[in-house]
């Protein structure tokens, strides 16, 4: 019952969005996007920092209470909400950060995470590897992350789909979170066995399929009818993590929106690597959804049913 309650408030703009940070000013670029977007919705905003294999210490009487990673935190957060109309918080707590980070999303119920990654060298790759992939991996809850400044709102938004259940929840988030935003639908589909049979002689027949496809597969979304004004649909041949590199490097593109699972491994963001490809090498933020509970219990149904036959 508690997670049918929390996947129906999640229906509605979000209230309450965690913050990753680490303090450093590599995280202002998240930081600044959390503000925004807790303006924008009305949402409180924690901001959390985690002290990783830290001992407590022996502090001044005055700041017993305190430490003095809390103070900067609050410090920080009085600075960057001065003149704001935003309901912030900081958070410091001890231990594994992706595990602190999850952890304490869940106690808040929190709606939205929004981390970010250093850029550059190994030491984005090391990030990557560790709390952000992690994050991405098993958050119930939208992982935001943040590679570019807030100089904006997200105005463009590519929605990489398969037409599975799972990228329909992703488009369903995109749609509620940001419904201003021009959307592109982008899909990317392949002729089964290529090097057997004739790709040329085939291809407009698998094109013509996956046309018939989105059109379903939009009007499985009411939501999208108030919305065509502001959303393009592209079905192009190849494969998805080469389209949406160069789809974005071409385009003036400010968010990519991904699916956890989709029909196709392709998609398949928790087992592939074509997750990790695009968060690496994309040059705009990134914003991972996770298929709800309800698909997770119908794909395990299903296939214990096809066990079973």
């Amino acid at each position: 019952m508690q997670a049918q309650d929390q996947e129906l408030r999640r229906d509605t703009l979000p209230r309450r969005v965690l913050l990753a940070t680490d303090l450093s000013c590599r995280c202002d670029r998240a930081q600044d996007r959390a503000l925004r977007l807790a303006e924008r919705w009305g949402a409180k905003l924690f901001l959390l920092h985690v002290l990783e294999n830290e001992k407590e210490q022996e502090l001044p009487s005055w700041r017993r209470e305190r430490s003095a990673q809390e103070m900067l935190a609050e410090r920080q957060i009085r600075a960057a909400t001065r003149d704001r109309a935003i309901n912030a918080e900081a958070i410091i707590r001890r231990g594994s950060p992706p595990e602190v980070l999850l952890r304490t999303a869940e106690e808040l119920d929190c709606d939205l995470i929004v981390t970010g990654i250093a850029r550059g060298g190994t030491l984005a790759r090391a990030i990557l590897g560790t709390t952000v992939e992690r994050l991405v991996h098993r958050a119930p809850m939208p992982v935001l992350v943040v590679k570019n400044r807030a100089d904006r709102a997200y105005d463009h938004l590519v929605v990489a789909s398969d037409f599975s259940a799972s990228s329909a929840h992703a488009f369903r988030q995109a749609l509620r979170l940001l419904p201003d935003a021009r959307m592109t639908l982008l899909h990317a589909y392949r002729v089964p066995f290529e090097g057997f049979i004739s790709k040329e002689a085939n291809r407009d027949e698998f094109l013509q399929a996956a046309r018939s496809q989105c059109a379903d597969f939009l009007a499985g979304i009411p939501a999208v009818k108030d919305r065509l004004d502001r959303l393009a649909c592209l079905i192009e041949y190849g494969s998805p993590d080469e389209l949406i590199g160069a789809y974005v490097w071409d385009n003036e593109v400010d968010l990519v929106v991904l699916g956890t699972h989709g029909s196709s491994g392709a998609f398949d963001i928790l087992i592939g690597s074509t997750a990790e490809r695009l968060l690496e090498t994309l040059p705009c933020d990134v914003l991972v959804v996770r298929e709800p509970s309800s698909l997770q219990a119908v794909r395990a149904a299903m296939g214990a049913t096809q066990a079973g036959a």
